[in-house]
């Protein structure tokens, strides 16, 4: 945990580094999407350039309207359009279930694989799908938010969670162990909600169903061969992407196969050479939290900066924020060393979101 000091002290050079160079320090922000307190320190940050997107959750809405929460996210973007920014891409954890970030104020939903719950056909579980995420989309739209962490894709694991499964609890928030009945209810619901407004986020790549540690707090590895996760724990995910414009959320498991050294979030093996090359994917990758231990273990700094040189688009500080100050500071000396490698590209999949496009109003 840093002290107030040495956060104090990274704030102060991120700002100097910003006067210095507020181009640098633009170009580097909008691939950083963090949580806040206050609203008024992520307010200045926004104005700024100095970050590409918010996190919204409980401690931002509690106690709130939706109207008061939709006033706070409509002031943020105001921000942007008053320094003829891009709109900030706004996300929560709205799943339905026990991950409903936002619930109080929206209206709670069941798990989505409450879809599921009866004997139905294909055609009646993607029409529930259907309206699921519609009525999460137009809540979520209606309030501001423009992206979803959502839907989980991992299979339901067969085997009950670890005693220090804290956070992870994958068995409550999977859809199903069946790969093609997940993949009929995530493609239907994440239609739903690019319909409405709301971009979908597939997550945990490489999935989590297998892994019994909480990669909250423990490293982790997916020890399962290449072929056995190609023929089933991937096919929902390769399935949806395909079909879609979803952004998919990389974890920070180790894939052993591929790259037994560093988490799936920060290898190049797995970004790269598997989704980049091999599924053609050319969506927008962002990170799982990078408040979590296997980063904190490899070394923060290290793996901002080896994250988006392995092809992660969007930097996640969800939890702990004020690591911001941290990433940014290791980004911006990396980047005047010449060690930010193939951002052109990452640059080109951001500006693709919906909201990125340019309007007059931003020319």
């Amino acid at each position: 945990v840093l002290s107030a000091t040495a956060i104090s002290r990274q704030r102060v050079a991120v700002l100097q580094a910003y006067a210095d160079d507020p181009a640098l320090m633009a170009e580097l922000g909008q691939h950083l999407v963090v949580g806040y307190d206050q609203l008024a320190t992520v307010r200045d940050l926004a104005r700024r350039g100095l970050i590409g997107g918010v996190f919204v959750t409980q401690r931002n809405a509690a106690g709130k309207s939706v109207e008061q929460l939709r006033a706070e996210l409509a002031l943020l973007q105001h921000e942007r359009r008053l320094a003829k920014l891009p709109p900030l891409l706004i996300a929560t954890d709205q799943e339905g279930g026990p991950v409903s970030r936002l619930s109080p104020p929206l209206a709670q939903q069941a798990a989505l694989s409450s879809v599921l719950a009866d004997n139905l056909s294909a055609a009646e579980i993607e029409l529930r799908a259907t309206h699921y995420g519609a009525q999460q989309g137009r809540a979520l739209a209606a309030l501001g938010v423009n992206t979803n962490f959502s839907p989980v894709v991992d299979l339901k694991p067969s085997t009950a969670p670890g005693m220090l499964d804290v956070h992870t609890r994958i068995a409550e928030r999977a859809i199903d162990a069946d790969p093609q009945r997940v993949a009929l209810v995530a493609l239907a619901y994440s239609r739903a909600l690019l319909a409405q407004g709301v971009m979908p986020t597939l997550k945990h790549f490489p999935g989590l169903g297998r892994v019994t540690t909480d990669t909250h707090h423990f490293n982790a590895d997916l020890n399962t061969p290449l072929a056995t996760l190609a023929a089933h724990d991937w096919q929902p995910f390769r399935s949806v992407l395909a079909q879609t414009s979803a952004m998919l959320m990389v974890g920070h498991v180790r894939v052993n196969a591929l790259d037994a050294t560093r988490p799936a979030s920060l290898s190049r093996p797995v970004l790269h050479d598997l989704l980049r090359q091999q599924w053609g994917f050319q969506g927008v990758l962002i990170s799982d939290d990078l408040s979590m231990a296997p980063i904190y273990r490899h070394g923060l700094c290290r793996a901002s900066v080896e994250a988006l040189n392995a092809g992660m688009d969007l930097l996640l500080l969800s939890y702990d924020w004020q690591k911001y100050y941290a990433v940014m500071n290791c980004l911006q000396r990396a980047a005047n060393a010449g060690q930010l490698l193939n951002l052109k590209q990452s640059r080109q999949r951001l500006q693709s979101l919906p909201w990125r496009k340019p309007t007059q109003e931003n020319l």
